[in-house]
Parts: C-alpha cells; structure tokens; sequence
C-alpha cells in the first residue's frame, strides 16, 4: 500500500509549472495556508475516498484529520514546502497511476475553494466538525456505503 507521500509526490510532479500546487497565500475560513498545500490535501482526501469507493480498501495508509479546512494529512501539512521542491519521482503501479491521473484530471480546474466545499460535504468531516479545534482522525471506512454512492456516477464518468 503508498503512502500519502507517494500519492503526493505523484501528483506534484505532474504539476510541473507549480500551477496547481504553489505557494499562493490564502485566507480562507480565518486560516491563512499555501493554496498549493490546501489543494494537494484536498486531492488526497478525494482520490482516497473515490478509490475507497471503488475498490473497498484505501489507496493509502495515512490517517486524515478533521480540520476546520476539511480533511487535512498532518505530515503532508506539515511538510509541504519541502515536498513541493522534491524532485523524488514515487514507485507506483501502472494501475494506480492511471487511477491517480483520472483524478488529477477531473480536479484540476476546480479552486481550492470548491475543493474545501466538497470535503466539507464529507459526512465523516460533518460528522466530527464540531470538533475540528481537537482535529480528531477521521474514520472514511465507516461511510463506504455512502461512498459508493456519492462517488458512483464520478466513477462512471472517469471510467474508473
């Protein structure tokens, strides 16, 4: 199973110009964040639960946390700036990686705003939002069933 890391890295080398996943400033909901960092956690929390949706188990090991921001992996937060300027290029299957560019592709042209209103739809976020000043860890496996139907007409489209 990958790592949040190598899902990350996967998606920051796709990102070649820094386009997507920068070092934009941004206030949003009172937190000031790179809009890059905000993004990429945002396409984690995504491609976890799509695949989770998909596939009945996750795409990778890293628990989420429940931020006010929505659904935040703590050691990619934590870490941004120094994996966005990492030229490591992550061992990952063929399969995966067509799953991962399906999802880069379908999020690409959607603001980190829109991604926060997404996960903030999330009922695993929902249901522990109350509680985001603790950022509990979030348990997505419990919400399987919604998943598969939240995200089924997603993986229709993407073929997935």
């Amino acid at each position: 199973m990958l790592t949040a890391k190598e899902v990350s890295l996967y998606f920051l080398n796709k990102d070649k110009k820094k386009k997507l996943f920068n070092k934009n400033i941004v206030d949003y909901n009172n937190h000031t964040s790179y809009e890059g960092n905000i993004r990429l956690n945002k396409y984690l929390f995504l491609s976890q639960v799509v695949y989770l949706a998909k596939y009945n188990q996750k795409l990778f090991l890293d628990d989420f946390l429940a931020y006010d921001n929505g659904p935040v992996i703590n050691e990619v937060m934590n870490s941004y700036l120094n994996i966005i300027n990492t030229k490591e290029i992550p061992n990952i299957d063929e399969s995966k990686k067509v799953f991962l560019d399906k999802i880069y592709e379908s999020l690409k042209n959607a603001t980190y705003e829109e991604l926060i209103e997404i996960t903030h739809e999330d009922p695993e976020w929902q249901r522990l939002s109350s509680k985001t000043y603790k950022t509990p860890k979030m348990d997505i496996e419990r919400n399987l069933e919604e998943y598969k139907k939240r995200y089924k007409g997603l993986l229709e489209a993407l073929d997935i």
